[in-house]
């Protein structure tokens, strides 16, 4: 599917793994399995990725997160897309630094902390150990530009994270927060063109009504 300028790109969140349940951290150090309701959601976001992409010529393009609950929910979808995925490394989730593996009291307070002086534009604030606004943005940007060099305006399907997404949104497109999070196993309607500078990037649609 070609848009006006770009590549579509829908980027879409693993489903419900074991780290959702016991609410951990994980960006390198803790890489757990998908539950079988997160193998049910990767089911359910295959179909609906092929309802989106329907009008399609041929398989588009997919990429994956190298995160395990990622690359499971990528090779369902993959079974009913009919394209192998792609790992690209820039599409982990947040580097929460330190807070990796954690699920503590003191480390979702300072990681909401973080998140909230991002959202007020207090963008040199870091995770301790991890990345900034700053470097986030650039990271995921990079990530996009090479699917979008590398589909050419053809569709490209991502199975990668939400938090990293929304966080980086008004950098990435210029739009304000979208006020609530993926869904496990929804998906974001991007598109995506390569510049010489790097992306432009518009985003679409978002999903509603998950926080």
């Amino acid at each position: 599917m070609r848009t006006s300028g770009g590549s579509l790109v829908l980027w879409a969140r693993h489903g419900e793994n074991e780290a959702n349940l016991t609410r951990r951290f994980s960006h390198r150090r803790l890489d757990l399995d998908l539950t079988a309701r997160g193998r049910a959601q990767a089911q359910q976001l295959a179909a609906g990725l092929a309802c989106r992409l329907s009008a399609a010529p041929g398989s588009p393009a997919l990429f994956s997160s190298p995160l395990r609950r990622a690359q499971q929910t990528a090779q369902i979808v993959a079974a009913r897309l009919g394209a192998e995925p792609e790992v690209l490394d820039g599409l982990r989730e947040v580097d929460v630094g330190d807070l990796d593996g954690r699920g503590d009291v003191e480390a979702w307070q300072v990681y909401e902390s973080v998140r909230d002086d991002w959202r007020h534009a207090r963008h040199e604030r870091r995770f301790p150990g991890g990345e900034d606004w700053q470097e986030l943005c650039a990271r995921l940007r990079g990530s996009l530009r090479e699917i979008a060099a590398a589909t050419r305006g053809n569709a490209a399907v991502v199975v990668a994270h939400g938090a990293n997404l929304r966080a980086a949104l008004p950098g990435l497109a210029h739009v304000p927060d979208p006020g609530s999070d993926l869904g496990t196993g929804q998906f974001a309607d991007l598109q995506v063109t390569a510049t010489a500078r790097g992306a432009r990037i518009r985003l679409r649609s978002w999903p509603a009504g998950t926080t």
